[in-house]
């Protein structure tokens, strides 16, 4: 479980520098989705470290799987949403659906809630 916080964590670093480091490769539009994915990345992050941290010290080992299944989900959202793969035109109010971002999100909100089940 340490190794998925570490790597969790490097995940974060990631997404943080990645505006930054790649900047002359992204269009503004990338740079800005980047943002919105990190912002969403630090959103569930409290919730996924106090879990991991829980699983350790009560020995919940169920949650080791799924905690990877979660950092892999997170990946793939970010993936997604940094690359507009699936990004649907603006509708009327100027919104743009990404249906396959949006269910892999869930996925992973559901690995959260899968985790603190195992604690039951």
């Amino acid at each position: 479980m340490i190794e998925i916080i570490l790597f969790t964590l490097f995940l974060y670093f990631l997404q943080l520098l990645l505006p930054v480091t790649l900047k002359s490769k992204m269009t503004e539009e990338m740079i800005q989705r980047s943002r919105r994915a990190t912002e969403n990345l630090k959103e569930s992050l409290p919730a996924f470290l106090a879990l991991a941290i829980l699983s350790i010290s009560l020995g919940v080992q169920a949650n080791v799987e799924t905690a990877f299944y979660w950092l892999i989900l997170r990946v793939i959202f970010a993936a997604i949403y940094i690359s507009g793969f699936n990004l649907k035109p603006k509708n009327a109010s100027g919104r743009q659906a990404q249906p396959l971002r949006s269910f892999v999100w869930a996925l992973s909100i559901v690995a959260l809630f899968n985790m603190g089940f195992n604690f039951i």
